[in-house]
């Protein structure tokens, strides 16, 4: 199998308090794995060490096979759809909001056609009506599907959510689940911080932290 992702023997601290201590993980392509576990043991933090976003203070992080450093963390966001728990939305319209990933320096190039959102979209429950709304009208969940078509269509090598579910009912966790076991096997991996029990289930590999 081809590597995605592999952590190894990772130290992650905020303050004094260590949050992973010779944390070790391997994802590979076509692969979901979910991380569970108590809120505020470092879950969160760390999506966004992988990221770049915060110092490991031990320990290798390679992406594709480079190392993740302050010299090549710009190149490899440019491999990583992120979608955090705290949904910000950086417009006015849903349709101007859907613009403005696609615009980036990072993602030139991809070619985002209406019939690639619909099919995507059908899957997640979304009407195609929602493209005409302010995104103030959107429920929680419709912002949290919507967010998660956007970094689902942004075909990056790796997927890093942050409870993409905790805003939705039983019946659409079960879409989402579906479209992300569809897009784990599109030559991408996903790596999903969790606390919902469906998503536990039918990922393919469960980490508790």
């Amino acid at each position: 199998m081809s590597e995605i992702l592999r952590i190894e023997r990772a130290t992650l601290q905020l303050g004094e308090r260590t949050l992973l201590h010779d944390f070790d993980l391997t994802l590979n392509v076509g692969e979901w794995v979910c991380i569970s576990g108590e809120s505020g043991c470092g879950k969160t933090s760390l999506l966004r060490a992988i990221m770049g976003f915060l110092p490991f203070q031990a320990g290798t992080v390679r992406i594709q096979g480079t190392e993740l450093s302050a010299q090549t963390v710009e190149q490899l966001r440019k491999k990583v759809a992120y979608v955090p728990q705290e949904l910000f939305l950086p417009a006015e319209s849903v349709e101007e909001m859907f613009r403005i990933p696609f615009g980036l320096k990072a993602n030139k190039g991809k070619n985002i056609t209406s019939d690639k959102r619909q099919k995507v979209w059908q899957v997640l429950g979304l009407n195609e009506d929602l493209m005409q709304l302010k995104t103030t009208q959107l429920s929680g969940g419709q912002r949290q599907r919507i967010l998660l078509s956007m970094a689902v269509l942004l075909e990056k090598p790796l997927l890093l959510l942050d409870e993409p579910t905790s805003a939705l009912d039983a019946e659409s966790v079960g879409r989402v689940a579906d479209l992300l076991k569809e897009v784990a096997t599109d030559a991408r991996a996903i790596l999903t911080v969790t606390h919902n029990h469906h998503l536990m289930d039918v990922c393919d590999k469960l980490i508790t932290i």
